[in-house]
């Protein structure tokens, strides 16, 4: 069996949308006879630690660009994960950039990622922004898509409204949802005090903040039941949007920390129209429509079914090629 370095495990934080991510790409590979010989938590430098890492003598690299990649000049987090693919050529290791969204990038990052062996992107704003320095990438919708779908709810009700990465709209949600009697749900849960306690202990006996087994951290499958039987999602965050698209039910999104739901919004739905600003969140007119109801249309349905059959092509087409890479 091959084995992988999987940098950027986002699935630590507890968010329902990384939870999926990273459930697919461990399943994807595993089904493909590849199994993690570690993964790298997100938000923690890794290379105080390559000594420790270089023990496990991974086949291959993949680092989850998962809402990373961009704005380089001020994110650590961004030059950090960049740093490996140089690393993993220096070392003979083909390294393979997933899921990523990307803008916003210094010379310095721009000129790291040529190191990668392939670059897939989770949208064509992010191809349009490499193909601008002459790198190529391919694209694949974001991996949450390829977590199971709950069957189709026979009647949905209700709203359920989701929070965001910045403080003042999560903050406008949440009075949108006292306002439109609607339920109201964090996608990142903080883990409980004795699952931190014991992932300190672990990283303390292990040396080294890495794990070889990936387990998830929060319920997505839960999540995703609940949001399939509502009849409107309200949110500020990328994978409420993608689960959205997954189950068929209908939302309104607001815009994040860089263009990526306007991005997915072009690539599903050729349309911006379920996408609103924050100063209309708490308007009457909007109300008003949400009391209506805001479902998609058949136009808006076919479009999606037909976005979520390419995303399992271009999903199977892209792991197959990164299976390929090592003989």
């Amino acid at each position: 069996m091959k084995t992988v370095g999987i940098f950027n495990d986002t699935s630590t934080s507890g968010h329902f949308g990384c939870t999926a991510v990273m459930n697919t790409l461990v399943s994807e590979l595993e089904r493909r006879q590849i199994k993690p010989a570690y993964l790298w938590p997100v938000g923690l430098d890794w290379q105080p630690y390559t000594a420790k890492l270089e023990q496990a003598e991974p086949d291959m690299i993949i680092v989850n660009g998962e809402g990373t990649i961009h704005h380089s000049t001020e994110r650590k987090r961004t030059r950090d994960l960049l740093a490996v693919a140089p690393y993993a050529k220096s070392q003979g290791k083909p390294a393979h950039l997933v899921n990523a969204s990307i803008t916003a990038l210094d010379a310095s990052a721009i000129e790291a990622l040529r190191a990668f062996d392939t670059i897939h992107v989770r949208e064509s704003e992010s191809r349009q922004y490499l193909a601008e320095h002459k790198i190529e990438a391919q694209i694949v919708p974001d991996l949450s898509l390829g977590i199971s779908a709950p069957k189709p709810a026979e009647t949905r009700d209700g709203i359920i409204v989701t929070d965001s990465v910045y403080r003042d709209t999560a903050q406008g949600l949440k009075n949108f949802s006292d306002l439109a009697n609607a339920n109201f749900v964090k996608m990142k849960k903080r883990l409980p005090f004795q699952a931190r306690l014991i992932s300190k202990i672990q990283r303390n006996i292990q040396g080294s903040p890495a794990s070889t087994k990936w387990r998830p951290r929060s319920d997505v499958e839960a999540f995703v039941r609940d949001l399939a039987g509502k009849e409107l999602l309200v949110t500020g965050r990328f994978h409420s949007v993608l689960l959205s698209i997954l189950t068929d039910t209908p939302f309104i999104a607001l815009p994040s920390n860089t263009r990526k739901i306007e991005a997915v919004l072009h690539d599903a739905l050729i349309s911006g129209s379920r996408l609103i600003s924050p100063n209309d969140l708490l308007s009457q007119k909007f109300l008003a429509e949400t009391r209506r109801g805001i479902p998609f249309t058949s136009d808006e349905l076919e479009a999606l079914a037909s976005y979520r059959t390419n995303a399992k092509i271009s999903r199977s087409a892209m792991f197959d090629l990164i299976a390929d890479s090592v003989l």
